[in-house]
């Protein structure tokens, strides 16, 4: 069972989806035509993949520390920084700088996940039915979403 969600509403959003084979996470965020693929992979110097072709798109790179994800989107000149801490339900954290960046909260719903990135009046949802892809892999698909995002509208 593979991993389908969406970030943002109906009319302005991305869709999700995504398979793990137990060594890799592929998956595709936005539409067939004008989508990007994703491959993210598990190594023992922590958690590597790209999102995006070879000319358009961005590398990341995370680690587990205690019972936080860690998070590197894009290079280090031109990148944001994540950082999740995993609770019993779900997680919280942030996207980017203390000054220039977004909280993030998900909630985890029996292979249902939902969240938000920023606050009430100016954020974006998130949705993901997990399928058999585990939270953390879940959790990274929708972060390199919202940085998708961001990226296509400027």
């Amino acid at each position: 069972m593979s991993l389908q969600g969406r970030l943002g509403g109906v009319t302005a959003g991305l869709d999700l989806s995504g398979e793990w084979d137990g060594q890799a996470f592929r998956g595709r965020i936005g539409g067939y035509t004008d989508g990007q693929a994703v491959l993210i992979t598990a190594g023992q110097g922590g958690i590597a993949g790209r999102v995006g072709g070879y000319t358009q798109g961005f590398d990341l790179a995370a680690h587990i520390k205690d019972r936080s994800l860690v998070v590197r989107l894009g290079s280090y000149t031109e990148g944001v920084d994540v950082r999740l801490s995993f609770t019993q339900d779900g997680a919280e954290g942030r996207y980017g700088s203390f000054t220039n960046g977004h909280d993030l909260k998900l909630r985890h719903y029996a292979g249902e996940v939902r969240g938000r990135f920023g606050g009430v009046s100016d954020g974006m949802d998130f949705r993901l039915d997990l399928g058999d892809v585990p939270l953390p892999l879940g959790a990274l698909l929708a972060v390199c979403a919202f940085r998708v995002w961001q990226v296509q509208r400027g």
